[in-house]
């Protein structure tokens, strides 16, 4: 049996659209546009609306036709995953495409969303609420730089992720292949154009297109209050991997230690749990809008850890309280996000807040606070009473 035939026994759905043929290829960008603003979905053409499978003719103008009408005729541009595939002998076409981190999108000037089996235009107030969280920062990792180009990416820093993500996550990704083609796979890189993702992840001087707009600034304080007295100041830069991993050390170097006797001498035990600060650090730069050109705070006080950074929470989805208890999904930068779950620095989007709440309560006591106000997310982790004194 055809591997995709399964797909197809299951019928029609809010993803998945039959075309009889690319005679239908106006409809079909239509469907493509409203499974890209809603879960994402596949569309073949070659089968009928009860799932007959009638095949076409397909050749390889034909795929590039289609890719073309959808780039030409979407907004933001729709880059889908075509191919030719056989199913009970017979030639088809099939194209997949991902919920969008741009969404909305419009076809032929107008937005769609699939609501069951059926591609309907999307309301007015839909489009707007998508659109307010696009304007908002959603989806600007995913945005070209305009201004940069292939030989602005560090190759080294891609070949360090990419033995790291082979080796944690069974990326299983050839290390000689070249790195526009990583990048592309990664989607990391648009026929030729360079994202945002991709000079703030892998940069050789992300400063040249973002100046001070991903800098984390780290100091430790002899005080709950007040900035007139530093212990220990830095100033990271870099890309952004580089830049949490110095953040990282910043903190672990910062915190208490003690050290427990064991069976083959002392463990090194720190304050909290090294799980914990990275789940804390990694939202903060995932979730932290890169248009504001305030740095990336880490404050390391008596009582508390702050971390402080320019985010969104894209109401109403997300809420302060949501925080506090299983939510969706919605890392700020998606592409980001990804590379860092590739690296196995963290597990689950949504889930990271609930463990920082149950890893810090257990360590401390204390419930961690997050805020957000004018623009800017908070997350306070506050350290052992009997250990401030």
């Amino acid at each position: 049996m055809n591997q995709y035939h399964g797909e197809l026994i299951s019928g029609e759905s809010d993803n998945l659209e039959f075309k009889r043929s690319t005679s239908l290829l106006k409809e079909a960008v239509q469907t493509l546009c409203a499974f890209a603003n809603h879960q994402g979905g596949v569309l073949y053409f070659g089968v009928t609306d009860d799932g007959t499978i009638v095949g076409q003719p397909v050749s390889d103008d034909t795929l590039r036709n289609i890719a073309n009408t959808v780039k030409l005729n979407t907004d933001p541009k729709l880059y889908p995953q075509i191919e030719k595939i056989e199913i009970e002998g017979k030639m088809c076409v099939r194209v997949c495409v991902e919920q969008s981190p741009l969404k909305p999108h419009v076809a032929y000037g107008r937005p769609y969303i699939r609501v069951g089996t059926t591609t309907q235009q999307l309301s007015q107030d839909h489009y707007q609420i998508l659109l307010q969280q696009r304007n908002n920062g959603y989806g600007f990792d995913f945005q070209p730089c305009s201004a940069a180009r292939l030989s602005d990416i560090d190759e080294l820093s891609v070949q360090t992720f990419l033995e790291t993500a082979n080796a944690v996550r069974d990326l299983n990704q050839n290390l000689y292949l070249p790195m526009d083609q990583v990048l592309d796979k990664l989607d990391l890189v648009k026929e030729g154009a360079v994202s945002n993702a991709a000079i703030l992840l892998f940069g050789k001087n992300p400063d040249r297109f973002f100046a001070g707009h991903y800098e984390v600034k780290a100091g430790s304080f002899p005080s709950d209050s007040g900035y007139d007295e530093l212990t220990n100041a830095h100033e990271y830069t870099g890309n952004l991997l580089t830049t949490y991993g110095s953040a990282m050390d910043f903190l672990l170097n910062t915190l208490r230690k003690s050290y427990v006797k064991g069976e083959q001498g002392g463990i090194e035990r720190f304050e909290f749990p090294q799980g914990l600060l990275r789940e804390a650090l990694i939202n903060m730069i995932v979730h932290r809008d890169y248009r504001v050109d305030v740095k990336s705070t880490l404050e390391v006080r008596p009582s508390s850890i702050l971390f402080y950074n320019p985010a969104q929470l894209f109401t109403p989805i997300i809420t302060i309280e949501s925080l506090k208890r299983h939510h969706p999904s919605r890392p700020g930068n998606k592409l980001i996000a990804k590379i860092f779950y590739l690296m196995g620095l963290f597990e689950n989007w949504g889930g990271g807040t609930l463990k920082i709440m149950e890893a810090a309560k257990q360590r401390s006591g204390l419930e961690p606070e997050f805020d957000f106000r004018d623009g800017m997310f908070s997350l306070s982790i506050f350290r052992e009473t009997s250990a401030n004194g």
